[in-house]
């Protein structure tokens, strides 16, 4: 019996670190363009604005498709859909790869993210049938890991890889991940059906007790994050910083966040509402404070990690509280969280562009503070439904047993305590 344990335990763990290895894949491809826009620029023939829109349009798909095929989907085996996924963005790293210009690089971005949503909105659904009640949050940390890896470490390494080869070996190296994973799925993944019979309708999920204050939270949380993110290399320059400086420090803001990651999968199951708010209230301390002292190098520096620490861990308890507030949708509410997430990405790009024409780089944090200040708001007043205390004595406590509960039980688990 201890060997069977045992062997269920190292399977489940392993379809984690599937999972994982996906996530780190799909953030490194969607943001990889970032770090090698001169060199792409030069092999397609196009400018440097033109690379950046790879980013762009990347995101746009993402947020008008996700809704449509995660309903499309619905009914696919969850191990099948995983696959299908992964073996489009093997497709799509390989085409960019060797794009000889610009359209066909546009199309090949188009395969990644048209299934880029979709992946999102089951991997933490996915990932919590895996585990036992009351580590259901721990399971979205680990998805969520693979988000702070791709942006701390995958991001400059594939930059580095492309410097010292070239930029089309980077993208040759994510089409050879995804088939590394799509090799370990089918032996390391179960076999959960569909659902055929869940509310795929955003409409219909939005109704739902706490998932519109969850999409609107996730949104202004994100417009915050990346109204300062998407320009915090002109902050640094301006607050003194070399530009050799800046990828240290940027990098110190990826640890950090892993850590914020790990903190989260402790505390998501255990503390939901405490850590939340935790979480944002730093968010907003150290975007105030980034306003402040940019004068004093070494506090622009700290409060740079505790941003770090303290941003990442937000997806996790945010996509943990769409799963608990829309049991029988997950799959709506978790596409919902994805568009939300990038609706942010690209309006705090445009919100922070404009403060920095118009008013100057010093006023981007007080801008993100004020817009993280507004979700600090939401979350303390959306306490019934959406981000609600957790009274699990219970599940706590069956929390050790993995072998207690099977993945329906646990599903219903996450819809109880709400």
């Amino acid at each position: 019996m201890t060997d069977v344990m045992n062997d269920s335990s190292k399977s489940k763990r392993g379809g984690l670190a599937v999972l994982f290895v996906a996530a780190f894949m799909t953030i490194t491809t969607e943001t990889l363009p970032m770090g090698l826009l001169p060199q792409m620029g030069h092999g397609l023939g196009a400018s440097e604005s033109q690379v950046g829109l790879l980013v762009a349009i990347y995101a746009l798909v993402v947020m008008l498709v996700t809704l449509p095929v995660t309903a499309w989907t619905a009914d696919w085996p969850r191990r099948r859909l995983f696959l299908v996924i992964m073996a489009a963005f093997a497709v799509s790293n390989l085409l960019m790869a060797l794009a000889p210009t610009f359209p066909v690089a546009v199309i090949g971005r188009l395969i990644a993210a048209l299934v880029h949503g979709v992946l999102w909105s089951m991997m933490a659904a996915y990932a919590t049938q895996m585990v036992a009640p009351g580590r259901a949050g721990r399971a979205v940390a680990t998805v969520y890991a693979g988000n702070s890896a791709a942006l701390s470490l995958g991001v400059p390494l594939g930059t580095a890889l492309g410097n010292a080869l070239s930029w089309r070996a980077a993208f040759v190296v994510l089409a050879g991940v995804a088939v590394l994973v799509m090799a370990a799925a089918p032996a390391l993944l179960p076999q959960v059906p569909g659902t055929p019979s869940a509310d795929s309708s955003a409409a219909k999920a939005f109704r739902i007790p706490g998932v519109l204050a969850i999409a609107v939270t996730t949104t202004v949380v994100m417009l915050a994050h990346f109204t300062l993110y998407t320009y915090v290399a002109p902050y640094l320059h301006d607050a003194g910083i070399s530009e050799k400086a800046v990828s240290p420090v940027l990098f110190a803001f990826g640890v950090a966040g892993i850590a914020g990651v790990w903190c989260a999968g402790l505390l998501v199951d255990r503390r939901p509402r405490g850590a939340l708010l935790s979480a944002v209230g730093i968010v907003v301390l150290a975007l105030a404070g980034l306003g402040a002292v940019s004068w004093f190098t070494p506090a622009t520096i700290a409060l740079i990690v505790l941003w770090g620490l303290a941003y990442a861990a937000l997806p996790t308890f945010l996509q943990s509280a769409a799963l608990k507030a829309a049991p029988a949708a997950q799959a709506a509410a978790s596409a919902l969280f994805i568009i939300g997430f990038n609706l942010g990405i690209g309006g705090g790009s445009m919100v922070g562009g404009l403060v920095l024409d118009h008013i100057g780089v010093a006023a981007v944090p007080a801008v993100a503070a004020a817009l993280a200040a507004v979700a600090l708001f939401i979350v303390l007043f959306a306490r019934t439904s959406a981000f609600p205390r957790r009274p699990t004595a219970a599940v706590i406590a069956r929390s050790g047993n993995e072998d207690e509960a099977g993945p329906t039980h646990e599903l219903a688990e996450l819809g109880q305590h709400r």
